[in-house]
């Protein structure tokens, strides 16, 4: 039987070997380890694991893999839990493993997403200000060019640049609106891509 990290390990019974495998395939199932650190720790924390149920089960039938315990060996026993629970805790809690670690990641992670919200709602903000103030000076703009041609002669239109209506539709199509459109632009490429597929 081999551990995660490849190492060959020895257990006493068919019992241990079960209990070992069967923690080893749960812990790796329920949760993910993304370097090899953690995954030394999970082999350290399944081997305490499997030690405390071969005490536990020598102190439930009263003997051991050699006969019967002795009242000094059952208190040995007792004493080397008692000793090894913390460790295991310990490593659980290292892992993220126990419940209140759990939960505590759970409301970390929620507290970060809504920061991200807020921060995406802030940007959104700022782009709609951004649209506004752009689309209040092209409008200007605009009025201003459709006034001057109004008010002015044939001669006047063409020092404008204005010499017929058409003129200025194609401005509104060739600089109007890509100038409206960049804020958007800008927003998609500089900004809101840093959220895109999280939020």
């Amino acid at each position: 039987m081999a551990d995660l990290t490849g190492a060959v390990i020895e257990v006493q019974s068919k019992a241990e070997k079960d209990y070992y495998t069967s923690a080893q395939k749960r812990y790796m199932s329920e949760n993910t380890f993304t370097v090899s650190s953690d995954l030394r720790a999970l082999d350290r924390l399944i081997f305490f694991e499997t030690i405390m149920f071969r005490w536990q089960s020598w102190l439930g039938s009263g003997k051991d893999y050699e006969g019967f315990l002795s009242p000094g060996m059952e208190e040995q026993i007792r004493k080397s839990m008692k000793e090894t629970a913390p460790i295991i805790a310990q490593i659980q809690n290292d892992l993220g493993l126990t419940k209140s670690q759990r939960d505590k990641d759970a409301f970390e992670s929620v507290g970060a997403y809504i920061v991200k919200l807020q921060n995406a709602a802030k940007a959104h903000g700022v782009r709609r200000e951004k649209q506004l103030t752009k689309s209040i000076d092209l409008t200007k703009q605009l009025f201003a060019m459709v006034g001057a041609y109004q008010r002015s002669d044939e001669h006047e239109r063409k020092k404008l640049g204005f010499e017929k209506p058409e003129d200025i539709i194609l401005w509104i199509e060739e600089y109007m609106k890509p100038e409206f459109d960049a804020v958007d632009e800008h927003f998609r490429a500089n900004v809101q891509k840093f959220w895109v597929g999280q939020l």
